[in-house]
């Protein structure tokens, strides 16, 4: 049992160029990493960082404390995967050595968040952070640049922010150019710029990207969903235009009409995807998403019905449609509350293992 391990956190993986896989445990293994390091990165702060931290447990072993060094790497995707393949790699780490605390070493704000995650296993006892400052001439400087516009390119993380968002402005800046547009130009590079500074800032794109490995299903049914309602706000746009003279009321019945579709399409298309993921997994509260879909059509024929009962001038119901309405209804509430009951009792799960 080792009492102190003095961890090297390299969440973006760095080590991974060098030939080497982690977690390296161990004074001989952190050594030779840091041989070959010295060797193809000896200007890198990664390198700097690996130095300190082998520095920080030859001192704590001269003193005599019961100590080991490990270096610990992340993912090369960045975001969730990263910090979810840290943890793996930090339980085998503490399987091996069983140290009660930790050293921590790093150098970047990404590296950062590792320290939770040890924090959530081990006590904490020392923090390092390593910045490097060296004075830099003109010529060192563009070198610099010239490095992280190299990183910014070709590393998948940085690529999706410093060429896909321009890449995207400049795609439809030069469309709406083209099509004498010009003017809606300005709008479209701030919404874009909005937009992607909201996704980044809060995370979304390892939300999605945490769906994605989870359920493939949800991610592409919840982009047909976002896509059906962009359409319908879009159609809802141009019939605005096209239609006047109608009633406030009118003019609501109208909007409301001109939606529905697409909104009920969207929540179908949403609940469908979620129905499919479970019945892939023989989850029994499928049934659930299918009620919700059967209560969304008939949702969408009544109020279909009334706005256009109102655009009419007519704002009457016939019996028939009535009659249907409160059928449909009892129909459908008779049915889900047999399925609850079944499923509070253990009974529908049987007859679906049976099946």
């Amino acid at each position: 049992m080792v009492k102190t391990i003095v961890i090297y956190v390299d969440i973006d993986d760095d080590i991974g160029d060098l030939g080497f896989s982690t977690p390296i445990i161990g004074e001989e293994k952190c050594k030779l990493t840091l041989d070959k390091a010295a060797y193809f990165m000896p200007t890198d702060s990664d390198f700097n960082s690996m130095v300190v931290a082998f520095n920080i447990y030859t001192d704590l072993k001269r003193k005599g404390e019961d100590t080991e060094i490990v270096f610990i790497s992340g993912s090369k995707k960045g975001g969730t995967e990263s910090q979810l393949e840290f943890s793996k790699k930090l339980d085998k780490v503490i399987e091996e050595l069983s140290p009660e605390y930790a050293v921590v070493v790093y150098d970047s704000p990404d590296d950062a968040r590792a320290i939770p995650i040890i924090q959530s296993r081990l006590k904490i006892s020392a923090v390092q952070q390593v910045i490097v400052e060296q004075y830099r001439g003109v010529e060192e400087t563009y070198m610099l640049l010239a490095k992280y516009i190299r990183k910014a390119v070709t590393e998948k993380r940085y690529a999706r922010v410093f060429l896909g968002v321009p890449g995207i402005i400049l795609a439809l800046a030069g469309i709406l150019a083209a099509l004498n547009l010009s003017v809606y130009i300005e709008p479209t590079i701030l919404i874009i710029l909005g937009v992607a500074m909201v996704i980044k800032g809060l995370k979304i794109d390892d939300l999605i990207e945490s769906w994605w490995e989870n359920s493939t299903i949800m991610v592409i049914t919840a982009t047909v969903s976002i896509i059906s309602l962009l359409i319908g706000v879009i159609n809802l746009y141009i019939q605005l235009q096209i239609v006047r003279g109608l009633s406030s009321i009118q003019e609501f019945a109208f909007i409301i009409l001109q939606i529905l579709p697409y909104a009920s399409f969207s929540a179908i298309i949403l609940f469908g995807g979620k129905a499919i993921s479970k019945g892939l997994n023989r989850d029994i509260r499928v049934w659930h998403d299918i009620i919700k879909i059967i209560n969304i059509v008939i949702i969408y024929f009544i109020l279909f019905t009334v706005v256009k009962d109102i655009i009419d001038n007519t704002y009457i119901l016939t019996f028939q449609s009535l009659y249907t309405l409160i059928l449909a209804s009892i129909v459908i509430i008779s049915i889900y509350i047999t399925l609850t009951a079944l499923e509070k009792y253990g009974i529908l799960e049987k007859l679906i293992k049976r099946i």
